[in-house]
């Protein structure tokens, strides 16, 4: 298993937040948070923001297609655009 960066670990973190990963991943990313301080600070700050935004909306679930929709959305490269 090849040690994983900070960078690394902010772009899954969301998905490590929510218990979408598993297998090497989730431990990767698991043991780098037991061993950074900054980064583990930030996942806590998100894990807090994630429950009060879900005490506070009261959201019914995501249907899974919307949530494929956005993430192949947020795969995709940035369009450029031409200067106005």
């Amino acid at each position: 298993m090849s040690p994983i960066d900070c960078e690394q670990v902010l772009r899954e973190i969301e998905f490590y937040l929510d218990g979408e990963l598993e297998g090497p991943a989730l431990l990767e990313i698991r043991q780098h948070l037991e061993m950074c301080g900054p980064c583990m600070d930030r996942s806590e700050f998100k894990r807090r923001l994630k429950e009060i935004l879900s005490a506070k909306c009261g959201c019914d679930e995501v249907p899974p297609d919307l949530v494929a929709k956005v993430r192949a959305m947020l795969d995709e490269p940035p369009s450029a655009t031409p200067d106005s």
